[in-house]
């Protein structure tokens, strides 16, 4: 096929925000910036880590998309601002809890001298953090979460040193305890409070907002905390409200009236204390990660110009109505900015299911339904094959059956079982020209799909696939041109059957079971695969599940010439640390070693401490 059409079989337009593509001879390309448009091939990426000692899996870094998502986010904002003539002002934060990874931080803290781009805390350590980081001084730290007299005594010491420290209080406690801290270290606290919404999100984390949610003041508690600042003679320490109705919100209906709802409720405090300059969105920003612009989970049916377009409007609406000067406005869009900004590459190790080139014995005695199996598949037809499945499925039922219950013999539950997935693999070629129910073509291309097992563990590297069944898009990183598509499923290596990845795009909207690759030779074409837009969450949420542990992460910065640079290496984890996080230090092992086989001096235990030895201080995943 030719480069467009491999572009729309793998669907790059729809998920790839413009980072990615494929070339004409169907190699993935990495494009650090859509308007410079300099790019490079995954593969050459790759090949310098390998050249430098580095294997698979690698978690690569594109800071460069980092900082474009950052620019394009207040260019966003900034446009919106202009066509409404809207009098405030934007500033984002980035929420550190997306991903806390050095490269990642540095990246975009970078951009704040330039677009007061700031950070967003959660915790004592990621204060820590945000306060040692080089932000420019009109860059604001916002520190959600609950506190303890520590946490909110750090903000306000970083606050009097000079950093733009907002507090946003959760309860009704918390005010009382800032106020009573800054009057024991004499500041001047700048406090908001999140607000609980009547409005939810959509998607995924709809009940993030709401009157269940977890966070966040009610009206009742809102009207008490303003009495009590008054109370305290602090009313103008009040700077801020804020407001959170999910990650990834999928409908932009759901954004508008929590948009709608938080800035009404902004000018009636506003009115009551005018100290009140800021209005945090929260978060909520969507990736598009199925590419179907819809109302899906993985998808949002708007745009990043619609979405600030509609914060701004219905912000200025709301104030226009109230007479209330319009706020600042912040946002905490993480997952928007780091999504496309890593990359997973993996390497299969190996194919696990028969394929359709392996044929098939039939003993000469099979049994009758083993014979009308192979019948089923030398008479299927286009106007028979829906029959012919159905009843190959009571067939091998049969089969199974007849084994369990000893009149079926080993040889003709072999042969039952691969010639009904010859008869679903017939079954697809008659279905694809004619169409059909896309869910019984699934379980067609199910029965039929071979496991690719790759070398990467996906509990470390694409936790959310297993945790909340997330789509992340995935395709080989070459090859990608070619006409002869096959079915297959995704496998790591762990021990575990949640191992796997049960989730695919569809081009016919939706997510499928099976995905369509290329066939995948190990000896001749042992292609990669890559799987995208994992920047938000996934480095975090990562866990050691079997001892598996990071992966070979580096950042990739891309020339003008499409050449590039590799920085900021950092090696895998190795088996000796990944023992020693759960209290198994490499020295008492090795000491245990010794106390064992140290009295024996023969080769075969020279041998064995020598391979001990290497296996501790290699990585944790296999070698090819």
């Amino acid at each position: 096929m030719d480069r467009q059409a491999a572009r729309e079989r793998f669907l790059v337009p729809q998920w790839s925000g413009g980072y990615f593509d494929i070339d004409g001879d169907g190699y993935a390309r990495v494009i650090a910036d859509p308007e410079s448009g300099y790019s490079a091939r995954v593969v050459d990426v790759v090949d310098g880590l390998r050249r430098r000692g580095y294997r698979s899996p690698f978690l690569l870094r594109f800071p460069q998309i980092l900082k474009h998502r950052v620019r394009r986010l207040h260019e966003a904002f900034g446009a919106a601002i202009e066509e409404f003539d809207y009098p405030g002002s934007y500033q984002g934060v980035y929420p550190v809890k997306v991903n806390q990874q050095r490269a990642v931080i540095e990246a975009l803290v970078e951009e704040s001298g330039r677009h007061r781009y700031g950070l967003e805390v959660g915790s004592k350590g990621e204060l820590v953090l945000a306060l040692m980081q080089d932000l420019s001084p009109d860059a604001l730290v916002v520190c959600n979460g609950f506190k303890d007299r520590d946490y909110i005594e750090l903000a306000l010491r970083g606050g009097q040193a000079g950093t733009r420290v907002l507090l946003i209080c959760e309860t009704i406690h918390e005010v009382s305890e800032i106020l009573d801290v800054a009057r024991a270290v004499g500041v001047q606290p700048r406090i908001g409070f999140r607000a609980r919404l009547h409005s939810g999100g959509s998607g995924k984390w709809s009940e993030s907002g709401g009157h269940h949610a977890k966070f966040g003041l009610s009206t009742l508690e809102i009207v008490r905390c303003v009495e009590l600042m008054e109370d305290s003679g602090c009313a103008d320490a009040l700077e801020c409200v804020h407001f959170h109705v999910g990650s990834q919100i999928s409908d932009i209906l759901a954004i508008k009236e929590a948009v709608k709802e938080a800035a009404r409720l902004y000018c009636h405090v506003r009115k009551r204390v005018p100290s009140l300059r800021y209005l945090d969105l929260g978060g909520g920003l969507g990736v598009d990660y199925d590419g179907s612009s819809t109302m899906s989970s993985w998808s949002q049916n708007y745009t990043l110009e619609e979405y600030c377009r509609d914060c701004v409007w219905n912000v200025a609406s709301v104030c226009e109505q109230e007479d209330v000067p319009p706020p600042t406005l912040i946002s905490e869009s993480g997952r928007a900015v780091t999504a496309f900004a890593s990359l997973v590459v993996v390497s299969p190790l190996k194919v696990i299911g028969r394929t359709a080139d392996v044929s098939v014995d039939v003993p000469g005695d099979a049994c009758h339904q083993v014979e009308e199996l192979r019948a089923s598949l030398d008479e299927m037809t286009a106007g028979n094959w829906r029959e012919l499945v159905n009843d190959a499925r009571a067939l091998s039922d049969e089969v199974i059956l007849g084994f369990k219950m000893g009149f079926v013999s080993l040889e003709d539950r072999a042969a039952g079982e691969a010639l009904f997935a010859d008869v679903c693999r017939r079954a697809l070629t008659f279905i694809e020209p004619e169409g059909g129910d896309p869910e019984e073509i699934q379980d067609l291309m199910l029965t039929v799909a071979p496991m690719i097992v790759c070398n990467f563990s996906v509990f470390q590297s694409t936790p959310d696939t297993w945790a909340v069944r997330q789509v992340f898009p995935i395709m080989p990183l070459s090859s990608l041109t070619e006409e002869d598509l096959h079915p297959y499923t995704l496998g790591d290596i762990t021990c575990d059957s949640d191992g796997r990845i049960d989730d695919f795009l569809s081009s016919e909207g939706g997510c499928k079971k099976t995905i369509q690759f290329p066939v995948l030779d190990l000896e001749n074409n042992p292609y990669l695969i890559g799987i995208f837009l994992v920047g938000a969450y996934q480095d975090t949420l990562g866990d050691f599940h079997n001892l598996f542990g990071s992966a070979n992460e580096v950042s990739v910065f891309i020339e003008q010439d499409d050449t590039f640079q590799l920085r900021n290496h950092s090696r895998g984890t190795t088996v000796s640390e990944a023992v020693s996080m759960f209290g198994f230090p490499r020295e008492e092992l090795i000491h245990r070693f010794d106390d064992r086989h140290g009295g024996d001096d023969s080769p075969e235990s020279i041998r064995y401490r020598d391979c001990f030895l290497r296996v501790l201080s290699s990585g944790t995943y296999l070698r090819r």
